[in-house]
């Protein structure tokens, strides 16, 4: 793309955007772009495909994976065996401790997740401190990061 292409693209966006051109003579134009306001959103370190580091402790699932997909606009959907389950979560930075995740389950289809149970989780709430170390992810008790019983791998961003 040449030089003058890349001028016209320019001011055809600046025009698409409100921005007006004045030529006042035929030395001087003001080319004037209107305020606008640009925001910004910040997704949660923790957007993406998690999966859960389990113990083969069902025999009739030998190769069960439990996994947690946080959406950026804060929805989350889990499966675990032949469990399926999803809802609203939150992702919160603290000042003084670990980042808190709230998720309050609004669906499950009560069948056996991974661990071989059968629990229908419809409106739970769990709530974690959340340790990050790179592509792995703990959800802690403490907030300190202390006891930190379950242990993620990211699969996806």
């Amino acid at each position: 793309m040449d030089i003058i292409s890349t001028t016209f693209a320019g001011i055809f966006a600046m025009l698409a955007l409100g921005g007006t051109i004045d030529q006042t003579d035929s030395k001087s134009t003001k080319i004037s772009l209107p305020d606008r306001q640009t925001s910004t959103y910040t997704m949660p370190s923790i957007a993406g495909t998690w999966q859960l580091q389990l113990a083969k402790t069902d025999p009739k699932q030998p190769n069960c994976q439990e996994r947690y997909n946080f959406a950026r606009d804060n929805v989350f959907i889990g499966a675990s065996g032949q469990e399926f389950s999803y809802g609203k979560y939150r992702y919160i930075d603290l000042p003084d401790s670990l980042p808190i995740l709230l998720v309050q389950t609004t669906y499950d289809n009560n069948q056996t997740d991974c661990s071989g149970v059968r629990v229908d989780q419809s409106g739970e709430l769990l709530v974690s401190y959340v340790k990050q170390q790179g592509n792995t992810m703990y959800w802690c008790a403490d907030k300190q990061g202390k006891k930190c019983p379950m242990k993620m791998q990211r699969v996806l961003p």
